[in-house]
């Protein structure tokens, strides 16, 4: 009996292992990287700005580091977004080509998170 419950304790235990391994992956992205805080500043923009959107913009990464992100809204206009290498915290926005939004990655998704002042 004292084998069984040991095996039990156990089984308990790697549950817990593996949950807490899965929970920490999935973590892992809100950290972020230059990309993936390129991709949720844009859209965050877009959606602060009332853009209802067809296909989420995805993003690309330059040679060089540059991220570029297209999509298209609702009606089907072309959403784009650049970030260069040379400066990771510059963000611009287009919708077809007008600019609606030049500014820091960084204070969006602060902004987004409820962190802006």
């Amino acid at each position: 009996m004292r084998r069984v419950a040991t095996m039990a304790s156990l089984g308990a235990v790697l549950v817990l292992v593996l949950a807490g391994c899965s929970q920490v992956a999935a973590i892992a992205p809100v950290g972020g990287n230059h990309l993936t805080e390129v991709r949720f500043a844009t859209i965050d923009v877009l959606l602060d700005r009332g853009v209802e959107l067809e296909a989420v913009p995805t993003c690309t990464r330059a040679d060089d580091g540059a991220i570029s992100c297209a999509g298209t809204t609702g009606e089907g206009d072309a959403v784009a977004s650049s970030s260069p290498a040379s400066d990771p915290d510059a963000l611009t926005v287009t919708v077809s080509g007008a600019v609606v939004f030049t500014g820091s990655v960084s204070a969006v998704i602060d902004a987004a998170a409820g962190d802006a002042p």
